[in-house]
């Protein structure tokens, strides 16, 4: 069985992991829009090819799909996913399973006012959102919330452009700029048609902030759901991180497993406030970078989909892991 990693990147971690549970029995192939990526160096195969947006991107896909007898496409980058996530079915049709969830659930995992108003629909509380400055000033004043507010684009990845705001002279100020900023640095085609919505004015919210791997089988159903606490942070990605367990996130994350019957990986976020209450921050469509302190406690999902894609129920160990093990992320060189 062959695998194919897109937009591989710097994720050369996970081309191991698939090839350690191919075993020998399939390659590693791997996608990306520049060769000089140490992804592109770790895979048996490597190509590159067009971006998402690109008229090319689904026709290289599917030739090289189709070249190297590909059965698990894992895309690796939330910008692409849409795109592919268009093609769906062609790739079901070709024997190719994308990892992925399909377009209506990746268009709410990519837009953060969408992802509010699913979990809020599902029944899984969310921090309160707006769109319009009016609407953020009229809830603080009936006190349904109050500062400080967290200024975000709707549509971007990690922490990029966050700005806390404190006031209504900072809230005007960062917002007046905040959209300046995305109107000349447009972050993905969504914007064009969303101008005037392209901002994000949610509730602060303090506590302890936790990643998720939520993992489907290849049927769309709930396996299991691993559940780390975000210790430390760089940039939006998470440095440190320890097992836990936390029973009403595996009840949040049963919810939206049901409500999205995504295949395989699907990458949560959730805070934990100090009054105790559990929330939803965000969702992205694919293997998050959480999911190395997963496969170090013991999880294996790509042994786990491998499983699934030939027919056989995977190892129960798979689809555990060791509670309490806290992991480090390292910076480490690699000559070529």
């Amino acid at each position: 069985m062959n695998i194919l990693l897109t937009s591989v990147g710097r994720r050369s971690y996970l081309v191991d992991y698939f090839k350690h549970a191919l075993q020998g029995n399939g390659k590693v192939i791997a996608t990306n829009s520049v060769s000089n990526t140490t992804g592109m160096f770790s895979a048996d195969v490597a190509k590159v090819i067009p971006t998402g947006d690109d008229p090319n991107f689904i026709t290289s896909l599917l030739s090289i799909c189709k070249q190297y007898d590909v059965k698990i496409l894992c895309s690796l980058h939330d910008w692409e996913t849409p795109f592919i996530a268009q093609h769906f079915d062609q790739f079901l049709s070709e024997g190719i399973t994308p990892i992925m969830p399909k377009l209506n659930i990746v268009d709410i995992c990519l837009d953060k006012f969408k992802s509010f108003q699913f979990a809020l629909s599902i029944g899984v509380p969310s921090p309160l959102c707006f769109l319009e400055i009016e609407k953020a000033l009229e809830a603080i004043e009936h006190k349904i919330i109050d500062y400080p507010l967290i200024l975000k684009p709707r549509w971007g990845q990690g922490s990029i452009a966050m700005q806390k705001v404190n006031c209504i002279e900072e809230l005007t100020f960062f917002y007046k700029l905040m959209h300046k900023n995305i109107l000349n640095n447009t972050i993905n085609y969504q914007i064009e048609d969303n101008q005037n919505k392209a901002i994000l004015i949610q509730q602060f919210i303090s506590g302890k902030e936790y990643g998720v791997d939520i993992v489907n089988d290849l049927k769309g159903q709930f396996a299991t759901c691993f559940i780390k606490h975000k210790v430390a942070m760089r940039s939006g990605e998470t440095d440190i991180a320890e097992t836990v367990y936390v029973p009403e996130i595996e009840q949040m994350s049963r919810k939206i497993s049901e409500a999205t019957k995504h295949l395989g990986n699907l990458d949560a976020d959730f805070f934990m406030a100090d009054d105790g209450r559990i929330l939803l921050l965000e969702l992205n469509p694919r293997f998050g970078g959480g999911y190395p302190f997963s496969h170090i406690a013991g999880a294996n999902i790509p042994a786990a989909l491998i499983s699934w894609a030939e027919g056989i129920e995977p190892n129960p160990d798979w689809l555990t892991v060791d509670i309490g093990i806290r992991s480090y992320k390292d910076i480490t060189l690699l000559k070529k």
